[in-house]
């Protein structure tokens, strides 16, 4: 008898979490998927209770470097909209979409934005071989980060979500335009509280506040190297930009290599400030980087 109760409760555990792990598709409310925290913040803003909204990359997960799993997958096969930003890792939920059967609608952020080059937005040196790097043809996708570029992104996802629930439309609209008014509020902080600092530097472990730095005229400087963290002995050039670049502080985050940073911040007694890029809240992040730097 204890042998049939403890079997049927290793099952019903086992039924449990494999429901846990792979949800079953919402009823009566559309699905959208988005592929990191911040899109979930703002699609939310604008549709309020009318939609399901769930995110494929979790908290701390690096989508440079990250690889969808079939649950991500099944996740985004069930989804009515999904909202990409173009990095790598969803490649693999793309082709689920294909393979499966429901038709799933598919919003690319990045080929709708005007995207900035690594070599507009940073200043990088290859601190691998101690040359600068000619990134002109690399795009930087970390858009969601750049408060002048967010407005245009949310009238996107506006279009997008209304396409999807038309009878929705007017409030859409509605909670969309006040979305827009805050962060036009908070783009005004921000200029107005770090126009003393124009021209300056900020050093980063992650090269993901190029938006960020070229709305306010300031310089970003990636200590990367090949998207990992140099050896101490591979960041003697990154020592001489940063000693003549007037750098104000030196930023770390959760999913990224920040050893380097580190090390330099030491060397050249630089306060440390943590930021996750990927934080849902994408309005508190900006004002969080906003006022590491201004401290």
């Amino acid at each position: 008898m204890k042998r049939l109760i403890s079997i049927f409760l290793l099952t019903a555990l086992a039924i449990s979490v494999s429901c846990a792990r792979d949800p079953s598709p919402p009823k009566g409310k559309p699905l959208v998927v988005v592929s990191i925290p911040p899109y979930a913040y703002l699609v939310k803003e604008i549709v309020g209770e009318t939609m399901i909204v769930n995110v494929a990359l979790k908290a701390n997960f690096d989508p440079h470097t990250t690889e969808a799993t079939p649950t991500q997958m099944r996740w985004v096969q069930n989804a009515d909209l999904f909202i990409g930003v173009g990095e790598g890792y969803e490649r693999k939920l793309l082709g689920a979409i294909r393979e499966g059967s429901k038709e799933v609608r598919v919003l690319e952020m990045d080929e709708k934005l005007p995207l900035l080059s690594y070599s507009q937005d940073a200043k990088f040196i290859d601190v691998c071989r101690g040359i600068d790097l000619d990134l002109t043809g690399f795009k930087d996708l970390h858009f969601w980060l750049g408060p002048k570029i967010l407005p245009m992104q949310v009238k996107i996802l506006i279009e997008a979500l209304t396409a999807l629930t038309p009878q929705n439309g007017d409030l859409y609209r509605k909670n969309g335009e006040a979305l827009i008014q805050k962060i036009q509020a908070l783009d005004a902080k921000l200029e107005k509280d770090l126009h003393p600092y124009q021209k300056r530097a900020i050093i980063v472990s992650h090269p993901a506040l190029g938006y960020f730095c070229y709305d306010y005229n300031i310089t970003q400087i990636s200590v990367e190297c090949e998207g990992k963290s140099p050896l101490p002995q591979n960041i003697t050039h990154v020592l001489d930009l940063a000693r003549n670049s007037d750098v104000i502080c030196v930023f770390t985050g959760p999913q990224f290599h920040n050893k380097g940073a580190e090390i330099i911040a030491e060397r050249l007694n630089l306060r440390v400030e943590s930021f996750d890029p990927l934080a849902e809240d994408i309005l508190t992040t900006l004002e969080k980087v906003g006022n590491a730097i201004t401290k």
